[in-house]
């Protein structure tokens, strides 16, 4: 199939004639001449497209985009092209192929469009849902997965630490009677390495949340918490007006393992990753956080396509 990749460069099939013909060794500067040649086009292209970003964006864009191709990932992605490129001037079929799937992936993935339309189709539902109004909740359960513990044993909220956030501003404004924390670290590096329930219910001390307000629950994953806050509602016959807080495109698969375990609980959305369009270089060169979002929302339709 790819008889035709497998072929020499024409240079290199008549230094070799050449050679073969005169009794002599082949000398191949034309070919480190004609490397030279392809980079500087390169060069040259690259400046141009630097060029057009200062007409659209100024110098400010610029800036932006010179520095998102000198960060590691857009290091990688103009590493690719190269790779690319080469492989395809000397016919060499396979690392050409496996190097475009390779761009392909990173540029998508990072790409600010791509992330912002699969996240919103995650958040599309509860867009509109505010938990900042209605009536008060007798239960609000906010899913592990929003704090970090630092190496002297402080608790912290991370990226999608607004959940418990969302928990505290709902206590102070009388909306949620009682709070719930999940989840379990699987592995503790240390004894000072918190689990997640126990790093959102110290937050939420912390943030003015009294301690008989706030509980823990454990929990490996979002399946496993569902099934133990219904085996513990069952117990303590617990009911009323339930709400769950997690990150908007994680709430879809929240919801529904809650309906598979049985329980019948309100969305309560925190932690929206989709954002209005703005220009940014990331919608040529790759960026760090929107491939993060991309991983993410990826690991909810894959969740979706196993039954997780």
């Amino acid at each position: 199939m790819f008889s035709f990749w497998k072929k020499k460069n024409w240079e290199d099939d008549y230094d070799e004639y050449y050679a073969q013909d005169r009794g002599i060794r082949a000398s191949k500067p034309r070919t480190k001449t004609r490397y030279v040649a392809h980079l500087l086009m390169l060069t040259l292209m690259g400046g141009l497209v630097t060029a057009g970003v200062g007409l659209v964006g100024g110098t400010p864009m610029v800036e932006k985009f010179l520095t998102a191709l000198a960060l590691p990932l857009g290091a990688v992605w103009m590493g690719l092209i190269l790779l690319v490129y080469f492989s395809l001037l000397n016919r060499q079929a396979w690392p050409a192929v496996v190097g475009l799937l390779c761009w392909i992936g990173v540029t998508l993935g990072g790409n600010q469009l791509v992330a912002n339309a699969l996240a919103r189709m995650l958040e599309a539902p509860y867009q509109q849902v505010n938990p900042y109004e209605g009536e008060p909740y007798d239960l609000v359960v906010v899913l592990g997965g929003g704090t970090t513990t630092t190496i002297g044993g402080q608790s912290q909220l991370n990226a999608n630490g607004d959940r418990v956030a969302v928990a505290a501003r709902m206590f102070h404004a009388g909306l949620a009677k009682r709070i719930v924390c999940t989840g379990t670290q699987t592995f503790r590096s240390t004894d000072l390495d918190l689990h997640p329930r126990e790093e959102a219910a110290n937050i939420l001390n912390g943030l003015g949340v009294p301690q008989g307000v706030v509980m823990q629950m454990k929990g490996d994953n979002t399946s496993e918490e569902m099934a133990n806050l219904k085996m513990w509602m069952s117990e303590n016959k617990i009911e009323g007006r339930i709400g769950v807080i997690t990150s908007a495109w994680h709430l879809s698969r929240a919801i529904r393992l809650a309906e598979s375990n049985g329980l019948k609980l309100e969305p309560l959305p925190a932690n929206f990753i989709s954002q209005p369009y703005t220009p940014s270089p990331s919608v040529i060169v790759p960026n760090s956080s929107h491939l993060m979002t991309t991983t993410s929302v990826c690991k909810e339709y894959l969740a979706s396509w196993v039954g997780r």
